[in-house]
């Protein structure tokens, strides 16, 4: 059953892509992907039986463009947080992907943030133009571990997202999911279905200061469910 939903999904999700791409050209702003991003990623989790809870919507001020900066245990962070953060967000990936036929070419059209790892310089370019669409209006994911968790835990948050957060003046917003990793550990291209709990804390003012990077992975563990 699980390889006939993988086989619907990717049939699904190419669908996606084309209208990705063929919205590109009046859709500078990223308004009209939204929805679509959101549609796609709801129909993905419903086929794979996957059933999100929500709190703190009322922390999110829909007005601006903010950072939300969450623990990253499963792919199925990406569906779950692009499918209901009531926000029109976009992620931050790795500069490969964009090789990737459809699938590359999708995310650049709808905003998403390449970034290049290897190359110092370019990846500060990209984080630039992160930062000006986050002035716009447009809310960007970043998962500060780098990876994706291996044992459930979550990691080390590194310092990069202060980079973004300096550039943008915006808000970061700490958010916590609980249930990824139990239903699509990594490693594994099966999907269990289940329930996913997602909370969303209070906005935090970005400031200089050291102590911030544990203070918002400390709201960050508090918020994630056993």
């Amino acid at each position: 059953m699980w390889l006939i939903k993988n086989f619907i999904v990717i049939l699904y999700s190419l669908l996606i892509a084309i209208l990705s791409i063929l919205i590109f050209p009046f859709d500078s702003r990223n308004r009209l992907s939204n929805p679509l991003m959101k549609i796609w990623t709801k129909a993905v989790l419903f086929i794979y039986g996957i059933k999100v809870n929500v709190y703190g919507q009322e922390n999110i001020d829909a007005g601006k463009g903010k950072i939300y900066i969450s623990n990253h245990a499963s792919y199925l962070d990406i569906f779950v947080q692009l499918a209901y953060l009531p926000d029109n967000v976009r992620m931050i990936y790795k500069k490969e992907i964009n090789k990737v036929p459809l699938l590359g070419w999708a995310m650049m059209c709808a905003g998403f943030v390449a970034l290049d790892r290897d190359r110092v310089r370019d990846a500060m370019k990209s984080l630039d133009k992160a930062a000006e669409r986050v002035r716009n209006g447009l809310s960007v994911v970043i998962y500060p571990e780098g990876t994706r968790t291996s044992d459930g835990n979550v990691g080390e948050f590194k310092r990069g997202m202060f980079f973004l957060a300096d550039k943008s003046k915006a808000d970061i917003i700490p958010v916590s999911l609980s249930g990824t990793f139990k239903l699509m550990p990594g490693g594994s291209s099966k999907v269990k279905p289940g329930t996913v709990d997602m909370v969303i804390d209070k906005p935090v003012k970005y400031r200089k200061d050291k102590e911030l990077l544990n203070e918002i992975r400390d709201i960050v563990i508090k918020n994630i469910k056993p």
